[in-house]
């Protein structure tokens, strides 16, 4: 179980894509209701967007303390928590990037769009 920081559980789910779905979920849910509440209240003079990034900071980072306390007594557990978060958030940007799947396959891509410009 992984909580936030404002005492938020995240239950350890065996299905691991679920898991981190409830976690980010939870991260941005819990961040932005806290946010809201600092605003209103006056606490800072920073805007919305910024104490909203700024809890979402401060619970990644309160999460990944907790990861390394885990660590200590389940190792394999958190090394397969920590290759799903990056797996995922790999998986998350693809669709952020040209549609080729590797490098090499968009030097080709380049170097085909060139071979067309080229008169002979």
């Amino acid at each position: 179980m992984i909580k936030l920081i404002s005492g938020y559980e995240i239950k350890y789910n065996e299905d691991f894509d679920r898991f981190f779905q409830n976690l980010l979920e939870a991260i941005i849910t819990e961040s932005r209701r806290i946010s809201m509440i600092k605003f209103v209240a006056q606490e800072n003079t920073a805007s919305k967007r910024d104490i909203f990034l700024q809890e979402i900071m401060d619970n990644s980072i309160y999460v990944t303390q907790q990861l390394f306390e885990i660590y200590k007594d389940n190792e394999k557990l958190t090394k397969f928590i920590i290759t799903g978060f990056i797996f995922n958030s790999v998986i998350m940007a693809l669709p952020g990037i040209n549609d080729s799947i590797t490098p090499h396959e968009a030097e080709e891509e380049e170097d085909d769009d060139d071979k067309e410009d080229t008169l002979h």
